[in-house]
């Protein structure tokens, strides 16, 4: 249960909404607040948008912190949490004005990101995650039983083209960074360096070395090209 207390200028303005709405009319910036769609939320969250950027907040229960989160193009890049309302409301300024990451950090040094999220910035989501992957610099287990699958097909083009992701031990592929629902073939390590490869309807395709599972995932893009 979320502390009033602790936010007595929201509770002033009725909603985190309206106090952040107030922000930016103070200042004189001309973006519309929205209020949080998720059940519960409506007055300690809000949403802004702009375009293809948008910015969700939401008010901490136990202490005076705004949590922020950072989207572009409807991918997750970047959070933050200040006890600060007008910090969060010129952070959600600077990036829908088209400010990038790393400037974004220097003017609001409470918002953080990660190595992918400015690949991703730059154009390289794809190449960035298939390096991640193979380097494996956190020695990620499911990583490690992927490994020898991982190494083999990032030397085949039609497969490096793909964005790679893992789901309960198993590597899918995708045409983008962004979640979509036509997805490519999965890669489920069964020890020994051999692994099951599934079509996208989760159907047994085979299962091979790593070389082989490379060849059946090419195949299961075939079968997609052909639909």
């Amino acid at each position: 249960m979320l502390e009033w207390n602790l936010y007595p200028d929201i509770a002033a303005a009725s909603s985190l909404q309206m106090a952040l709405q107030g922000e930016f009319d103070r200042t004189g910036h001309s973006l519309e607040v929205l209020r949080s769609q998720s059940p519960g939320w409506r007055d300690v969250g809000a949403v802004v948008s702009v375009k293809d950027r948008s910015v969700d907040v939401v008010m901490g229960s136990q202490e005076r912190v705004f949590t922020v989160q950072f989207w572009a193009h409807e991918v997750y890049v970047a959070h933050g949490g200040t006890s600060q309302l007008a910090a969060v409301a010129e952070s959600i300024r600077l990036w829908l004005s088209g400010t990038q990451l790393e400037r974004l950090n220097a003017a609001c040094p409470f918002v953080e990101f990660d190595p992918w999220s400015e690949a991703y910035e730059r154009g390289e989501g794809i190449e960035f995650r298939w390096q991640d992957y193979l380097t494996n610099p956190h020695q990620e287990r499911q990583l490690t039983a992927l490994h020898s699958f991982i190494a083999a097909a990032i030397h085949q083009p039609r497969l490096r083209a793909l964005y790679p992701f893992t789901s309960m031990g198993t590597l899918g592929f995708r045409p983008t960074v962004h979640y979509t629902y036509s997805e490519g073939p999965r890669v489920r390590p069964i020890g020994d360096d051999r692994y099951l490869v599934l079509g996208p309807e989760q159907q047994e395709v085979g299962i091979a070395d790593a070389a082989g599972s490379v060849e059946l995932a090419l195949t299961v893009l075939d079968a997609i090209a052909e639909q």
